[in-house]
């Protein structure tokens, strides 16, 4: 990607911010439940955020394999 867009380390700390909210969002969701789906919501939710999370790490460790 060209120096025009940042390159990819932005989107790598962008992929961890919003993992993050998404982690944080659905502990929430969970914690509020009152009935199963939304406790499966939460559930898919925190999962989603801890994949986002992974391939922001995936992102960074290729970015900084670059020469």
């Amino acid at each position: 990607m060209s120096a025009t867009y940042g390159g990819f380390g932005d989107m790598a700390k962008l992929l961890y911010a919003l993992g993050l909210l998404q982690i944080i969002g659905g502990i929430l969701v969970a914690m509020a439940a009152k009935s199963a789906i939304h406790e499966i919501l939460g559930a898919i939710a925190f999962g989603m955020g801890v994949m986002a999370i992974g391939l922001a790490a995936v992102i960074d460790r290729l970015n900084a394999m670059k020469p």
